[in-house]
């Protein structure tokens, strides 16, 4: 039945309901776990401005390898106020060896986020 009002909602505009049907497809939550329909409403919720959707989709793509278009929704969700996003880069900013990812943040970069 939750599920069916966060449908509602997202066809009302809200960007947060988005992130929270994804997580319902993710977990398994009353539905079958499906991980088409989580990127596809973390997108939504990333596209109408949802931070957390944002922060999700650089987690996920970060786990696929693709560190640069991670990195980059990162730096977004960050820049809107989203600490986790924000843990993810200092972690891998102030890794010790060359880990992945680290070529695509600059000190500059750090800064900007830093300062948001």
């Amino acid at each position: 039945k939750a599920l069916d009002y966060f449908i509602r909602s997202v066809e009302l505009g809200s960007p947060e309901a988005c992130t929270r049907i994804a997580e319902y497809y993710h977990e398994g939550n009353g539905v079958a776990v499906n991980t088409e329909k989580v990127a596809l409403f973390d997108r939504i919720g990333a596209l109408r401005g949802c931070t957390i959707a944002r922060h999700n989709i650089g987690s996920s793509e970060y786990g696929l390898g693709n560190h640069e278009i991670a990195i980059r929704h990162w730096k977004i969700s960050a820049e809107a106020g989203y600490q986790n996003s924000l843990n993810a880069l200092k972690e891998i900013y102030n890794a010790s060896d060359k880990g992945p990812g680290k070529e695509f943040i600059s000190k500059g970069e750090m800064d900007t986020v830093y300062r948001s």
